[in-house]
């Protein structure tokens, strides 16, 4: 059914503005009434043209419930015009009924009405599943969109460009980057890393090296473990082994300048220096000087791998690989080391322990950082190739942070997607059934079709009418074609008929071309078919508009022991009488209610049906619609003029306007006033009198609404204006004095 129909730069519609003409879908029926001139025509030729096709409507649009596509009959001043031609297309509908055939077409008919209801309850079925399938999407894409976040505030969110807020697009292909067999990835930090590195014009690197052999030579002699002893030979050797303090003996040559003891002060043996130096020197002093060269030479070491090691620390690459932790424990065992060997060195009769150095720990630290410098170094030769690597693995890396979403939506999303693929395939197996039985009802029913029951029904329709000065025909037996006849005269002509007669005709020839097709192959859908039906009473006698009005009722809204025709019908009239009585055979809630209005444009809008009595109450309305600037200023005249008549002719039973209105041109005697009074009392129509039209650029609504005001407040009918006004204050508006 039809929810919408925009319409735009059509006749009085606004030329650049869409104006929405909002139908109730929910009911059969919808009402529109508006006075001549207020756009009705305009929107059944918009629905007319889209229906045609016609590329004048392109920028026109409707719009249905389910967005299927219907077809729409239009009855309208142009459907008139096409069929009161010579001669008329035949409409191809049922002739001769078969009862066997027609049996069979009952059954076809009420198989497809409960396949239509079990195909209204599988779509609704598919439409649930889908959005159970959507709802899963939409919380898997935003899940998911967790790692574009994880991205964007890293230096390398540029790889994001073209995703923006596209969550679904991002969603699709994150998971196309497949995590690397053996799950190695690199972090987002050490990715930055990469990229700056790769983005600099550094060089390639030099490799490092470091060497503790000589270390390691120096901790393993013999002589940390030997007691230096003092020389054999001197008569002293015997005293100071006993005593034990040959270091302290040694310590003390050096305060020895003369022969008197540097300690009591006396004198000296003989010859005791010589034996002293015979103590002191021979094999001792040269295990000492060896002692001091080997504590000289470790110093040296370990002074210049501290340098060799301070230099390799500010390398880039070696805060990852423990450098600093493993030189800083082996640097405390080395300076350990040197202490004990200086001990030595005072005291070379002590024996000390001298541990070997753990270099494992540097030289594995070496071995990674000189791993990180290869591979800085391959990636710095192959910069092109390192950005699409580390862009591969950037992905990769956020595909990693979001693999546990991607398990789980797929873990949710299979019984879903079964549930839906289950539900569109049985809802596609009762189409096919369903398509397979409007083929064989196409079938059987072309078996009966034919013109000569249009024809009938059209020819009883006028009988029931009580018309028997003409009827249709055949035009031949060869040709489906329908034209005039009328009795006792051979050959007759449309352009005999009167323009009520062209009305009718036209309006029975529409209620029959509901029932089939001008085309004979077309299987004609009730369900599928939009009645929109255009002042069907235009030049019609008062006599049939009862039944223009009961056929609309009985045969399209509310069909009753016969076939639905319509799945909906649109009626737009001017003719408030045709209007009531399709209300009052309707009733107010088995239908929607609109009302055409026109100010600058037209606009379509919903309205109280007690609003609008009669043609009397519709002239009020347009004065109260001036009022609140939904009319031009140009109809408020006439439509003054017209209530003056029918109020002069009800309450007098004249029309001429009371001498004590016209006496209300003396107190204005102003040219402006003068025209409007003669417009209203003469007429709308020039003559020599009225002279030339009304410059409106000289009246607004206050003026005329004052003066009509005054015209009732002359005659004592004041309250008549307000309460036909909807207004309490008894005040005249000062535009009126």
């Amino acid at each position: 059914m039809i929810k919408t129909i925009s319409i735009v730069n059509h006749k009085s519609f606004h030329p650049t503005t869409a104006h929405s003409v909002r139908l109730d879908h929910n009911k059969t029926a919808t009402y529109i009434y508006g006075l001549n001139g207020a756009g009705k025509s305009a929107i059944a030729e918009v629905v007319d043209g889209i229906g045609r096709g016609d590329t004048k409507f392109e920028h026109c649009g409707i719009e249905t419930t389910d967005g299927a596509r219907y077809r729409y009959i239009v009855y309208n001043q142009s459907f008139v015009d096409r069929v009161i031609g010579e001669p008329m297309k035949g409409i191809f509908t049922v002739g001769e009924v078969d009862t066997v055939r027609q049996q069979r077409i009952d059954e076809i008919g009420a198989k497809t009405g409960e396949l239509d209801a079990q195909i209204a309850s599988d779509e609704e079925r598919v439409f649930e599943a889908g959005r159970g399938v959507e709802k899963e999407l939409e919380r898997a894409k935003q899940e998911v969109w967790k790692a574009y976040e994880l991205g964007k505030n890293s230096s390398l969110k540029d790889f994001l460009k073209g995703y923006g807020r596209d969550a679904k697009k991002f969603f699709r292909d994150l998971r196309t980057h497949q995590l690397p067999d053996d799950g190695k990835l690199d972090s987002i930090d050490r990715l930055e890393k990469r990229w700056a590195d790769v983005s600099s014009t550094e060089s390639e690197r030099t490799l490092v090296s470091i060497d503790t052999s000589a270390l390691g030579r120096i901790e393993r002699d013999s002589i940390w473990e030997e007691p230096v002893e003092v020389s054999s030979s001197s008569s002293l050797a015997l005293l100071v082994a006993e005593l034990g303090n040959a270091d302290w003996v040694a310590r003390g040559q050096d305060f020895l300048h003369n022969d008197r003891c540097p300690f009591c002060q006396q004198a000296l043996p003989q010859n005791f220096r010589d034996e002293l130096m015979r103590l002191l020197e021979g094999e001792r002093e040269a295990k000492v000087d060896k002692i001091r060269s080997l504590v000289d030479a470790y110093s040296g070491q370990v002074q210049a791998l501290e340098t060799r090691v301070d230099l390799i620390i500010k390398d880039p690459e070696a805060k990852t690989t423990g450098l600093d932790l493993a030189w800083s424990e082996l640097r405390s065992e080395l300076y350990a080391n040197l202490t004990n060997m200086q001990s030595k060195e005072a005291e070379p009769s002590k024996v000390v322990e001298i541990n070997s150095s753990p270099i494992e720990a540097l030289t594995d630290a070496v071995a990674k950082l000189n791993v990180s410098i290869a591979d800085f170094n391959a990636r710095i030769r192959d910069r092109k190739g390192e950005r699409d690597r580390i862009r591969e693995m950037f992905y990769q890396v956020l595909h990693a942070d979001r693999v546990e979403a991607y398990a789980r939506h797929d873990a949710l999303i299979v019984p879903l997607r079964a549930t839906e693929a289950k539900a569109k395939a049985e809802l596609e197996e009762k189409k096919k059934t369903l398509h397979a039985l409007n083929e064989e009802l196409r079938e059987l029913r072309g078996q009966q079709k034919g013109v000569d029951a249009s024809i009938d029904a059209i020819n009883n329709r006028l009988r029931s009418l009580g018309i028997s000065t003409f009827s249709v025909q055949r035009k031949n037996d060869q040709e489906r074609l329908y034209t005039l006849k009328r009795p006792g005269v051979p050959v007759s002509d449309t352009l005999t008929l009167s323009e009520g007669e062209k009305t009718l005709i036209a309006f029975l020839y529409f209620m029959e071309s509901l029932k089939g097709s001008l085309d004979e192959n077309e299987n004609v859908d009730p369900k599928k078919t939009i009645a929109v039906i255009d002042d069907p009473i235009s030049s019609l006698s008062q006599n049939f508009i009862y039944d223009i009005a009961t056929m609309i009722h009985h045969e399209l809204v509310k069909p009753v022991g016969r076939p639905q025709l319509v799945k909906q019908v649109v009626v737009l009239t001017h003719n408030l009488f045709f209007f009531h009585e399709l209300l009052r055979q309707t009733k107010k809630k088995g239908c929607a209610l609109r009302r055409v209005v026109k100010s600058d444009y037209t606009a379509v809008q919903e309205f109280d049906p007690d609003t609008l009595m009669n043609d009397y109450d519709a002239w009020w309305q347009v004065l109260k619609d001036a009022k609140e600037s939904r009319v031009p200023v140009q109809i408020i005249p006439n439509a003054m003029r017209c209530i003056l008549e029918q109020f002069f002719t009800f309450t007098a039973g004249t029309s001429d306007i009371p001498r004590a209105i016209k006496e209300l041109a003396d107190a204005d005697t102003s040219s402006k006033y003068a025209a409007l009074h003669r417009f209203v009392d003469r007429g709308s129509h020039r003559d020599e009198i009225n002279g030339p039209p009304i410059d409106w650029n000289l009246y607004d609504v206050d003026y005329l609404l004052g003066k009509f005001r005054a015209m009732f407040a002359s005659i004592g009918q004041e309250q008549h204006y307000l309460m036909k006004m909807d207004e309490e204050t008894p005040e005249i508006s000062r535009a009126a004095l």
